[in-house]
């Protein structure tokens, strides 16, 4: 079998071959053909087998790693979802905004002025983006085309 890098694959896909591998060491398999099987690395077979001499089967798991998904945030779902629901329903000038249409500066002045939150435009745009809204491309191209035309 051809080894595949394990950064790769799955978390429950190298957790089952770190498991077979210190299974197959436990049976007297050497590590050469542990690795053969398991289509992991040397290395990665000898810290699967260390853990678990450290601390049991839990340790063979590899890891969680990194930040959990969703900290950091400056909005509560419930706060994201009052925001996303205004956004559909109405517009800047129905909420005494300054502004015709939707845009990151509004949004993110219209969270200001309801939560008292204040945040940068860049990331007001990360937030539309995983909200799922953007700005259509057609009004992109137009401005640009427009731009290189002049006026009419």
């Amino acid at each position: 079998m051809e080894r595949t890098e394990a950064h790769k694959l799955p978390r429950a896909v190298l957790n089952e071959r770190r498991r077979r591998a210190v299974k197959l060491r436990l049976s007297g398999a050497t590590i050469a053909e542990t690795v053969a099987q398991c289509e992991l690395g040397r290395s990665a077979v000898i810290r699967a087998m260390q853990a678990y001499e450290r601390d049991g089967w839990k340790a063979v798991a590899v890891p969680i790693v990194g930040r959990p998904s969703g900290s950091g945030r400056q909005l509560t779902a419930e706060q994201e979802k009052k925001i996303q629901q205004l956004i559909q329903d109405r517009t800047p000038d129905q909420l005494k905004l300054t502004y015709a249409l939707w845009t990151r500066q509004a949004v993110s002045e219209l969270i200001e002025a309801l939560f008292g939150v204040r945040l940068t435009v860049r990331n007001m745009g990360k937030y539309l983006k995983r909200w799922g809204f953007s700005v259509p491309r057609t009004l992109r191209r137009d401005a640009v085309s427009e731009m290189r035309e002049g006026p009419s």
